[in-house]
Protein backbone atom coordinates (compact mmCIF):
# COMPACT_ATOMS: atom_id res chain seq x y z
CA UNK A 1 0.00 0.00 0.00
CA UNK A 2 1.14 3.37 -1.06
CA UNK A 3 -0.08 6.64 1.11
CA UNK A 4 1.05 10.22 0.24
CA UNK A 5 1.52 11.98 3.08
CA UNK A 6 -0.42 15.42 2.91
CA UNK A 7 1.26 18.99 2.79
CA UNK A 8 -0.40 22.14 3.09
CA UNK A 9 1.57 23.74 0.22
CA UNK A 10 0.44 27.14 1.31
CA UNK A 11 2.19 26.75 4.70
CA UNK A 12 4.81 24.25 3.63
CA UNK A 13 8.73 25.12 4.68
CA UNK A 14 9.82 23.09 1.84
CA UNK A 15 12.47 25.07 -0.48
CA UNK A 16 11.92 22.48 -2.86
CA UNK A 17 9.59 21.04 -4.74
CA UNK A 18 9.24 17.31 -2.72
CA UNK A 19 6.92 15.16 -2.06
CA UNK A 20 6.70 12.36 1.37
CA UNK A 21 5.63 9.00 0.42
CA UNK A 22 5.12 5.88 2.89
CA UNK A 23 4.39 2.37 2.17
CA UNK A 24 3.70 -0.35 4.52
CA UNK A 25 5.72 -3.36 4.65
CA UNK A 26 7.70 -2.98 1.35
CA UNK A 27 10.70 -2.00 1.91
CA UNK A 28 11.68 -3.28 -1.58
CA UNK A 29 9.90 -0.41 -3.09
CA UNK A 30 13.13 1.50 -2.54
CA UNK A 31 14.13 -0.31 -5.64
CA UNK A 32 11.93 2.09 -7.53
CA UNK A 33 13.90 4.84 -6.57
CA UNK A 34 17.58 6.61 -7.58
CA UNK A 35 19.73 7.37 -4.89
CA UNK A 36 23.06 8.98 -4.86
CA UNK A 37 24.58 7.65 -2.61
CA UNK A 38 24.96 3.87 -1.72
CA UNK A 39 22.79 3.48 1.27
CA UNK A 40 23.98 1.39 4.45
CA UNK A 41 23.20 -2.17 4.45
CA UNK A 42 20.85 -2.56 7.20
CA UNK A 43 18.42 0.07 5.41
CA UNK A 44 18.65 -2.14 2.32
CA UNK A 45 15.34 -3.43 1.54
CA UNK A 46 16.71 -6.96 1.82
CA UNK A 47 17.82 -6.14 5.55
CA UNK A 48 14.95 -4.48 6.27
CA UNK A 49 12.63 -7.84 5.17
CA UNK A 50 15.08 -9.82 7.48
CA UNK A 51 14.80 -8.22 10.05
CA UNK A 52 11.53 -10.28 10.04
CA UNK A 53 8.96 -7.41 11.98
CA UNK A 54 5.41 -8.04 11.91
CA UNK A 55 5.01 -4.10 10.24
CA UNK A 56 7.25 -1.66 8.86
CA UNK A 57 6.56 1.88 7.22
CA UNK A 58 9.09 2.80 4.31
CA UNK A 59 9.01 6.60 4.10
CA UNK A 60 10.84 8.57 1.32
CA UNK A 61 11.02 11.75 0.65
CA UNK A 62 11.00 12.28 -3.18
CA UNK A 63 10.37 14.68 -5.69
CA UNK A 64 6.96 16.31 -6.29
CA UNK A 65 6.81 15.59 -10.25
CA UNK A 66 8.75 13.01 -11.40
CA UNK A 67 8.90 10.85 -8.04
CA UNK A 68 11.69 8.87 -9.54
CA UNK A 69 14.83 10.10 -7.07
CA UNK A 70 14.92 9.28 -2.86
CA UNK A 71 16.61 12.34 -1.48
CA UNK A 72 15.87 10.44 2.00
CA UNK A 73 14.65 7.41 3.28
CA UNK A 74 13.05 5.69 6.41
CA UNK A 75 12.29 2.57 8.05
CA UNK A 76 10.26 3.12 11.23
CA UNK A 77 8.96 -0.79 13.25
CA UNK A 78 6.12 -0.63 14.92
CA UNK A 79 6.40 -2.78 18.42
CA UNK A 80 3.40 -2.10 20.42
CA UNK A 81 2.70 1.02 20.49
CA UNK A 82 5.80 2.38 19.61
CA UNK A 83 7.63 3.37 16.52
CA UNK A 84 11.73 2.16 16.28
CA UNK A 85 14.07 2.10 13.83
CA UNK A 86 15.98 -0.49 13.14
CA UNK A 87 13.89 -3.97 14.99
CA UNK A 88 16.95 -6.03 14.58
CA UNK A 89 19.80 -4.68 13.38
CA UNK A 90 23.02 -2.53 15.08
CA UNK A 91 21.36 0.88 13.62
CA UNK A 92 18.69 2.34 11.23
CA UNK A 93 17.76 6.00 11.42
CA UNK A 94 17.64 8.65 8.41
CA UNK A 95 19.60 8.73 5.46
CA UNK A 96 19.01 12.02 3.81
CA UNK A 97 20.78 13.72 0.48
CA UNK A 98 23.66 16.38 0.94
CA UNK A 99 21.26 19.27 -0.28
CA UNK A 100 18.50 18.68 1.78
CA UNK A 101 18.25 22.03 4.23
CA UNK A 102 17.36 21.50 7.91
CA UNK A 103 13.80 23.38 6.87
CA UNK A 104 12.86 20.62 4.90
CA UNK A 105 13.97 17.78 6.94
CA UNK A 106 12.07 18.97 9.66
CA UNK A 107 8.66 19.07 7.71
CA UNK A 108 9.27 15.70 6.86
CA UNK A 109 9.95 15.05 10.10
CA UNK A 110 6.61 16.76 11.12
CA UNK A 111 4.52 14.79 8.54
CA UNK A 112 6.34 11.19 10.04
CA UNK A 113 5.07 12.24 13.39
CA UNK A 114 1.70 13.03 11.89
CA UNK A 115 1.53 9.56 10.37
CA UNK A 116 2.73 7.19 13.18
CA UNK A 117 1.04 9.44 16.10
CA UNK A 118 -2.51 8.38 13.54
CA UNK A 119 -1.73 4.97 13.49
CA UNK A 120 -1.49 5.22 17.60
CA UNK A 121 2.07 5.15 18.27
CA UNK A 122 2.98 6.92 21.06
CA UNK A 123 6.88 7.17 21.12
CA UNK A 124 9.92 6.91 18.20
CA UNK A 125 13.02 5.76 18.88
CA UNK A 126 16.02 5.75 16.76
CA UNK A 127 19.25 4.02 16.87
CA UNK A 128 21.96 6.19 15.07
CA UNK A 129 24.93 5.09 13.05
CA UNK A 130 28.33 5.95 15.07
CA UNK A 131 29.38 10.00 13.88
CA UNK A 132 32.92 8.71 12.38
CA UNK A 133 30.62 6.84 9.51
CA UNK A 134 30.18 10.12 7.45
CA UNK A 135 30.35 12.94 10.45
CA UNK A 136 28.64 15.68 7.76
CA UNK A 137 25.73 13.62 7.74
CA UNK A 138 25.54 12.54 10.74
CA UNK A 139 25.75 16.04 12.65
CA UNK A 140 23.21 17.35 10.20
CA UNK A 141 20.58 14.20 11.16
CA UNK A 142 21.55 14.91 15.17
CA UNK A 143 20.93 18.80 14.77
CA UNK A 144 17.69 18.38 13.28
CA UNK A 145 16.10 15.64 15.45
CA UNK A 146 17.38 17.39 18.33
CA UNK A 147 15.76 20.63 17.11
CA UNK A 148 12.62 19.05 16.08
CA UNK A 149 12.18 17.86 19.80
CA UNK A 150 13.61 14.40 20.30
CA UNK A 151 16.08 13.87 23.56
CA UNK A 152 19.02 11.82 23.15
CA UNK A 153 18.84 9.15 25.75
CA UNK A 154 22.06 7.40 25.55
CA UNK A 155 25.21 8.70 23.73
CA UNK A 156 28.16 6.26 24.16
CA UNK A 157 32.07 6.08 22.73
CA UNK A 158 32.30 3.89 20.08
CA UNK A 159 35.83 3.05 19.18
CA UNK A 160 37.18 3.11 15.40
CA UNK A 161 40.45 3.17 13.66
CA UNK A 162 41.01 5.30 10.59
CA UNK A 163 42.49 3.30 7.41
CA UNK A 164 44.75 4.50 5.54
CA UNK A 165 48.65 4.04 4.40
CA UNK A 166 50.04 4.05 7.59
CA UNK A 167 51.13 0.56 8.80
CA UNK A 168 49.33 -0.66 11.63
CA UNK A 169 52.01 -1.17 14.17
CA UNK A 170 52.83 2.45 14.04
CA UNK A 171 49.67 3.06 15.75
CA UNK A 172 50.32 0.38 18.66
CA UNK A 173 50.95 1.04 22.11
CA UNK A 174 54.26 -0.39 23.31
CA UNK A 175 52.55 -3.31 24.80
CA UNK A 176 50.48 -4.46 22.07
CA UNK A 177 53.27 -4.37 19.49
CA UNK A 178 55.21 -6.66 22.05
CA UNK A 179 52.04 -9.16 21.91
CA UNK A 180 52.14 -8.82 18.06
CA UNK A 181 55.47 -9.99 17.70
CA UNK A 182 54.89 -12.76 19.93
CA UNK A 183 51.73 -14.21 17.74
CA UNK A 184 54.21 -13.76 14.89
CA UNK A 185 57.02 -15.66 16.36
CA UNK A 186 54.64 -18.80 17.57
CA UNK A 187 53.53 -18.58 13.26
CA UNK A 188 49.92 -17.39 14.19
CA UNK A 189 48.48 -16.40 10.81
CA UNK A 190 45.33 -14.48 10.01
CA UNK A 191 43.11 -15.43 7.09
CA UNK A 192 39.07 -15.23 5.48
CA UNK A 193 37.62 -18.26 6.74
CA UNK A 194 35.91 -19.07 3.16
CA UNK A 195 32.28 -20.43 3.23
CA UNK A 196 32.39 -21.32 6.98
CA UNK A 197 30.09 -23.86 9.21
CA UNK A 198 27.86 -21.97 10.30
CA UNK A 199 27.27 -24.19 13.64
CA UNK A 200 31.26 -24.02 14.19
CA UNK A 201 31.00 -20.46 14.10
CA UNK A 202 28.42 -20.24 16.24
CA UNK A 203 29.61 -22.29 19.17
CA UNK A 204 32.90 -20.46 19.03
CA UNK A 205 31.60 -17.49 19.60
CA UNK A 206 28.52 -18.88 22.14
CA UNK A 207 31.71 -20.56 24.23
CA UNK A 208 33.76 -17.59 24.95
CA UNK A 209 30.81 -15.92 25.18
CA UNK A 210 29.53 -17.97 28.49
CA UNK A 211 32.98 -18.60 29.58
CA UNK A 212 33.24 -14.65 30.27
CA UNK A 213 29.98 -14.63 31.43
CA UNK A 214 27.89 -12.69 28.26
CA UNK A 215 24.78 -13.22 26.33
CA UNK A 216 24.93 -13.49 22.54
CA UNK A 217 22.24 -10.83 21.04
CA UNK A 218 21.74 -12.95 18.05
CA UNK A 219 20.89 -16.69 17.69
CA UNK A 220 22.21 -19.45 15.33
CA UNK A 221 19.27 -18.74 13.14
CA UNK A 222 20.10 -15.76 12.58
CA UNK A 223 23.83 -16.25 11.79
CA UNK A 224 23.28 -18.86 9.70
CA UNK A 225 21.15 -16.45 7.59
CA UNK A 226 23.19 -13.87 7.90
CA UNK A 227 26.37 -15.58 5.91
CA UNK A 228 23.29 -17.26 3.17
CA UNK A 229 21.83 -14.10 2.44
CA UNK A 230 24.92 -11.86 2.61
CA UNK A 231 27.82 -13.56 2.22
CA UNK A 232 29.64 -10.26 0.52
CA UNK A 233 28.68 -8.30 3.82
CA UNK A 234 28.82 -10.81 6.63
CA UNK A 235 32.28 -12.18 6.78
CA UNK A 236 34.52 -14.53 8.90
CA UNK A 237 38.13 -13.94 9.88
CA UNK A 238 40.47 -16.12 12.13
CA UNK A 239 44.14 -16.00 13.35
CA UNK A 240 45.24 -19.73 13.70
CA UNK A 241 47.70 -21.69 15.65
CA UNK A 242 48.64 -24.14 12.45
CA UNK A 243 44.86 -25.56 12.75
CA UNK A 244 43.73 -24.53 16.09
CA UNK A 245 41.61 -20.94 16.33
CA UNK A 246 43.32 -18.86 18.50
CA UNK A 247 40.79 -16.00 17.46
CA UNK A 248 38.12 -15.02 15.34
CA UNK A 249 35.39 -12.43 14.25
CA UNK A 250 31.63 -11.86 12.22
CA UNK A 251 33.05 -8.77 10.25
CA UNK A 252 30.02 -6.56 8.89
CA UNK A 253 30.65 -4.38 5.34
CA UNK A 254 27.90 -2.36 6.66
CA UNK A 255 29.05 0.27 3.89
CA UNK A 256 31.27 1.02 0.85
CA UNK A 257 33.82 2.50 3.21
CA UNK A 258 33.20 1.02 6.63
CA UNK A 259 34.05 -2.17 8.17
CA UNK A 260 32.46 -3.51 11.40
CA UNK A 261 34.16 -5.50 13.58
CA UNK A 262 30.71 -7.24 14.87
CA UNK A 263 31.92 -10.13 17.42
CA UNK A 264 34.85 -11.08 18.18
CA UNK A 265 36.12 -14.08 20.28
CA UNK A 266 39.58 -15.14 21.38
CA UNK A 267 40.12 -19.11 22.65
CA UNK A 268 41.22 -18.34 25.89
CA UNK A 269 43.55 -20.95 26.19
CA UNK A 270 45.86 -18.35 24.09
CA UNK A 271 45.05 -15.54 26.25
CA UNK A 272 48.85 -14.78 27.15
CA UNK A 273 49.35 -14.39 23.32
CA UNK A 274 46.70 -11.96 22.94
CA UNK A 275 46.07 -13.05 18.84
CA UNK A 276 43.13 -10.23 19.07
CA UNK A 277 45.91 -8.07 18.10
CA UNK A 278 46.69 -10.05 15.02
CA UNK A 279 43.28 -10.22 14.37
CA UNK A 280 42.96 -6.75 13.94
CA UNK A 281 46.31 -6.29 12.00
CA UNK A 282 45.06 -8.82 9.58
CA UNK A 283 41.85 -6.67 9.38
CA UNK A 284 43.28 -3.74 9.20
CA UNK A 285 45.30 -4.89 5.69
CA UNK A 286 42.04 -6.57 4.69
CA UNK A 287 40.29 -2.89 4.75
CA UNK A 288 43.43 -1.18 3.32
CA UNK A 289 43.37 -3.57 0.13
CA UNK A 290 39.25 -3.60 -0.16
CA UNK A 291 39.38 0.59 -0.23
CA UNK A 292 37.66 0.57 3.14
CA UNK A 293 38.45 4.07 5.03
CA UNK A 294 37.21 2.29 8.80
CA UNK A 295 37.44 -0.04 10.53
CA UNK A 296 35.04 0.19 13.56
CA UNK A 297 35.92 -1.79 16.51
CA UNK A 298 32.39 -0.71 18.21
CA UNK A 299 31.40 0.42 21.87
CA UNK A 300 32.85 -1.40 24.55
CA UNK A 301 30.32 -2.32 27.36
CA UNK A 302 30.38 -5.17 30.04
CA UNK A 303 27.52 -7.97 30.37
CA UNK A 304 25.21 -5.82 31.64
CA UNK A 305 25.56 -2.66 29.20
CA UNK A 306 27.87 -0.42 31.26
CA UNK A 307 31.31 1.03 29.80
CA UNK A 308 33.67 -1.18 30.21
CA UNK A 309 37.15 0.88 30.80
CA UNK A 310 39.23 -1.71 29.87
CA UNK A 311 38.14 -2.92 26.25
CA UNK A 312 38.41 0.36 25.55
CA UNK A 313 41.92 1.17 26.92
CA UNK A 314 42.72 -1.86 24.32
CA UNK A 315 40.64 -0.77 21.48
CA UNK A 316 42.99 2.54 22.48
CA UNK A 317 46.11 0.55 22.65
CA UNK A 318 45.39 -0.76 19.24
CA UNK A 319 45.57 3.16 17.70
CA UNK A 320 41.39 3.49 17.98
CA UNK A 321 39.97 7.03 18.45
CA UNK A 322 36.61 7.61 19.61
CA UNK A 323 33.50 8.54 18.21
CA UNK A 324 30.00 9.02 19.31
CA UNK A 325 26.97 6.81 19.07
CA UNK A 326 23.67 8.13 19.91
CA UNK A 327 19.94 6.66 20.15
CA UNK A 328 17.33 9.02 20.12
CA UNK A 329 13.78 9.29 21.68
CA UNK A 330 10.70 11.37 21.06
CA UNK A 331 7.12 11.06 23.07
CA UNK A 332 4.14 11.82 20.56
Amino acid sequence: MTLIIPQNRANSSYSREYKALVFENEPEVLHRFRLRWASWLFNTPLHVRHQEASQVYTFVLTDSLTESEAHGIFHLFVQENKGVSPYRASFGSFEVAEYVSHADFSEWLTSIELFAKNLGINALEIKHYPNCYNPARSTFIRRGLVRHGFGIIQSIDNQFIEVNETDFELGLHVSERRRLRKCMRADFRFEEWSNPPAQEVYGFIQHNRQLLGYSLSFSFEQLNRWLEVFPNHFRVFCVKDADTIASLTLAVRVGEKVLYNFCPADNLAYRTFSPSVLLNKGLYEYTKNEGVAILDLGVSVDAKGFSKPSLSRFKHNLGAKDSEKYVFHKAI
